[in-house]
């Protein structure tokens, strides 16, 4: 029975990552936009005209737009204030001011500009300037498309947090008015329409309707452009170039220019670039002919704008590009976009690294790190892996990162260390053979004290390190305890056919949660799975399975008076092991006890080993329901050895030093992985600190 319910849970899967995927995006925005650099002053001015299609069955009578550059416009805005709660140097950094005025706004020949108001729906700073409601002369009818004029002037703050300008380098992110989400009823579980439109907060990031972008931008000759989106066409004059860049189904458009870039390119060629080994693993472990697999793959041109003192990293950031565009094609959906747009920021403009966008993003990397034993780390690998990684799961599905950030963040850490471990193995690699996974700086984090679900508004954190716990790396690690309670058949093909059904439109938790319950009904893993939605996405939840006694003693001899009335006298020397016979000996037995404990709320079945002198061995798994589970055997054997989760199953223990007892009598190594753990634990800690990858 539970083959054919794991076969109709893998039938269910495969409908529904092909039925009701989208070819091509709903598209709600197209933008044309031209605008202006002018690095001597930080000014960016622009014009654009938006078509807007209403979405909905609704009549809208206003319109509301994210102006993200207002948040560096005084230290009144929520983002600083935001910042400062959490002392970083960022906010120092944020004392050089950037904002962004409307300067025009019409529609239909009528000015809409005047009317216009600051709103702040999530907080109420009455000071906030980053959502401006538009009131609308007449109502938008349901399916009516309109087109706005829009002009508006600009400041980039000084290098901030994806965005801002530092020398002559600058990254323009969220740098034009753009439009907020109406989202019809129906959208991600909303019972009535309504504009989704969030202030700019200090670690929230987007969210946004596709479209199709096209956008000139006028800069000094001497800069080297990047930008999202393909070049089609230039012109010069008077100094100044200015240069077209065009983008179809998108929903963010993004740029840098610095006149030092060192431009590399190259091309992902699927038919030299997709390693023959990982597909027929992929195939195997999605059960699809490798053909299949390789369908949608296509030629994919690679930009890679260098620093001058990083370019001979260039390499290194393209053999992560490369695996990466192989590796999500085969286990999510081959990128259809033709090209990719990398650019590596310099040392003094490192708040602009990673950072991602569609077709384009932001790496990260250091001169020193071309040097050994620097050049141990996978850190600009893990960069290169994880932006690019956002340009599925913030990019091609859409997520909501105002209000559903692990959707985004956590999914894709949880790709990224799939990526990193399965290529490079450890992301920080040292001599005998010693290293740290990516995955174990997600268990990490994954252990770590917090008092907050996953799922919840970006700004309600209790703290920032909050945010970045329960954003990615506990949902990362999450995700791998799913896996191992699925198995890793059933789970990849659950993840792809979430990735493949989502495509092009906007999921919520629910929707992950729909695909990933189909498969662990099969599995038989539905209440485990339950268990984790319930008290880790929407609870603080916390998992810790230890040791908490163990023990083995001779079984005592009989004393008093046995079944026939006669006084029995124990043979005491036996207990010391003194004048005791060999048959004795032979015949003794031991009285095992094991007490193990959980102290988290969040119960998931464990396996536990028992080892014995002799060598031989005794498995008891616990449903993990209860606090405390006695287990007790009568052996030939001492006891030496027991081990909780010895497959490293229980991927959300808090406790793994804890997990594991070992008698004086035990002969091989005592502590080998507790001490792995506090190893890792230690320099995992130490490292993710210094290199700012947590």
């Amino acid at each position: 029975m539970r083959r054919l319910l794991l076969a109709l849970a893998v039938l269910g899967l495969a409908l529904a990552g092909r039925a009701f995927a989208l070819d091509a995006p709903r598209k709600v925005v197209d933008y044309q936009i031209e605008v202006t650099f002018k690095p001597e002053t930080r000014a960016l001015e622009g014009r654009e005209t938006l078509r807007w299609t209403n979405p909905s069955d609704d009549a809208i009578t206003e319109l509301q737009f994210h102006l993200y550059w207002n948040a560096f416009r005084n230290n009144r805005s929520t983002f600083l204030q935001e910042m400062r709660r959490g002392s970083s140097k960022e906010s120092e950094d944020a004392e050089r001011w950037g904002f962004i005025n409307v300067t025009a706004l019409r529609w239909e020949g009528r000015d809409l500009l005047a009317a216009s108001k600051f709103a702040a729906p999530d907080d109420g700073n009455a000071e906030d300037r980053t959502v401006l409601t538009v009131p609308l002369p007449r109502p938008v009818a349901p399916g009516e498309t309109i087109a706005l004029a829009i002009a508006w002037k600009a400041k980039a703050p000084h290098i901030v947090e994806r965005a801002g300008q530092v020398r002559d380098f600058l990254l323009a992110g969220q740098w034009f008015p753009k439009l907020g989400v109406y989202e019809p009823a129906g959208r991600r579980g909303r019972t009535t329409g309504g504009w989704n439109c969030h202030q700019y907060h200090a670690e929230s990031e987007f969210y946004a309707d596709w479209g199709d972008y096209r956008v000139a931008i006028t800069v000094p000759e001497r800069f080297v452009v990047a930008s999202a989106g393909r070049l089609v066409g230039e012109r010069r004059d008077g100094g100044n170039k200015t240069l077209t860049f065009q983008q179809n189904s998108i929903h963010d458009f993004a740029w840098s220019a610095d006149p030092r870039f060192v431009v590399r390119e190259d091309v992902f060629d699927p038919a030299r670039d997709l390693p023959e080994d990982e597909v027929l693993r992929a195939a195997k472990l999605l059960g699809r002919a490798p053909a299949e697999l390789r369908r949608g793959f296509h030629p994919v041109r690679l930009r890679f704008c260098m620093q001058p003192d990083h370019v001979t990293q260039w390499t290194r950031y393209r053999a992560a590009q490369k695996w990466a565009l192989a590796w999500l094609g085969l286990y999510a959906f081959p990128y259809p976009y033709d090209q990719v747009t990398v650019v590596d920021p310099p040392e003094d403009g490192s708040g602009a690294g990673g950072m991602e966008y569609q077709t384009f993003y932001t790496a990260g990397t250091s001169k020193w790190r071309a040097y050994w034993p620097l050049s141990l780390s996978r850190s600009p690998e893990g960069v290169v892996i994880h932006e690019f990684g956002h340009g599925y799961f913030y990019g091609l599905l859409a997520s909501n990162e105002f209000e559903e950030a692990w959707l985004d963040e956590g999914i894709n850490s949880f790709a990224e260390s799939e990526m990193l471990d399965r290529k490079y193995r450890y992301l920080f690699e040292f001599p005998f053979g010693i290293g740290v996974a990516d995955h174990d700086l997600n268990r990490l984090g994954a252990t770590l004290t917090d008092y907050d679900p996953i799922i919840a508004p970006a700004w309600t954190y209790s703290d920032r390190n909050s945010y970045f716990i329960n954003s990615y790396s506990r949902p990362a690690a999450t995700l791998e305890q799913i896996r191992t309670l699925l198995g890793d058949e059933t789970f990849w093909r659950a993840f792809r056919a979430y990735a493949e059904r989502w495509r092009y439109d906007h999921p919520g938790s629910e929707d992950f949660f729909a695909v990933m319950r189909t498969a662990a009904r099969g599995a038989g893993a539905a209440p485990a799975l339950e268990e984790l939605i319930a008290k880790i996405f929407r609870g603080a939840g916390s998992i810790a399975v230890r040791v908490l006694s163990a023990e083995c003693k001779p079984v005592a001899k009989l004393a008093g008076f046995n079944d026939k009335g006669m006084l029995v006298e124990p043979d005491h020397r036996g207990h010391d092991g003194k004048g005791r016979s060999k048959a004795a000996a032979k015949d003794e037995k031991y009285l095992a006890r094991v007490v193990v404990g959980r102290t988290g709320d969040v119960a998931l079945p464990v396996d536990i080993r028992l080892t014995f002198a002799d060598g031989t061995v005794q498995w008891t798994h616990w449903d993990g329901q209860g606090r405390w589970l006695a287990i007790e055997r009568t052996v030939t054997s001492k006891l030496v050895k027991v081990e909780v989760d010895p497959d490293h199953h229980l991927v959300l223990n808090a406790d793994p030093w804890k997990s594991g007892w070992v008698s004086p009598d035990y002969a091989g190594p005592s502590a080998a992985r507790k001490t792995r753990a506090y190893l890792i634990a230690a320099v995992a800690s130490v490292l993710a600190a210094a290199a700012g990858i947590l």
